[in-house]
């Protein structure tokens, strides 16, 4: 089953040397720095046109340094995120943890311009997968 609304809004992999990889991809792709961090620099492929894009979440390409621990807090890194309409969420997530697939759940924060859920789950070969979309959007600042 395919959605209709399905688009991808992020893909993140971890690399041996950010600052290398951040100038390749800016430099020979032509990508921007969208933010930064100690240890992610997410760079901005395109425009998303979608809910979370109008709010600000443009398509994502992030590098996380490979020497960071995987956990819940530093989000999820290997990942690719595809984002789904709010009206397809609740049912996608109730198909998947019928599957017991689904490893997490995520509230994005009040700290960002766009607010949304997302559920991870793994693909065959376990690559995290996330299904993202907006919940509640609220005008930027």
């Amino acid at each position: 089953m395919r959605l209709a609304s399905l688009r991808i809004a992020e893909v993140a992999l971890r690399v041996s040397d950010l600052d290398r990889s951040v100038a390749f991809y800016c430099d020979e792709l032509g990508f921007e720095v969208h933010k930064t961090g100690p240890n992610v620099v997410f760079l901005t492929v395109g425009p998303l046109p979608s809910p979370l894009g109008d709010a600000g979440h443009p398509q994502l390409f992030a590098l996380f340094k490979r020497e960071i621990e995987i956990d819940a807090a530093n989000s999820t890194f290997d990942h690719i995120a595809f984002e789904i309409d709010p009206d397809d969420y609740e049912s996608e997530l109730e198909r998947f943890k019928s599957r017991e697939m689904v490893i997490r759940e995520r509230e994005w924060p009040e700290t960002l311009l766009w607010k949304g859920r997302s559920f991870f789950f793994r693909d065959p070969d376990g690559h995290v997968v996330e299904l993202i979309s907006a919940s509640v959007l609220e005008a930027s600042t």
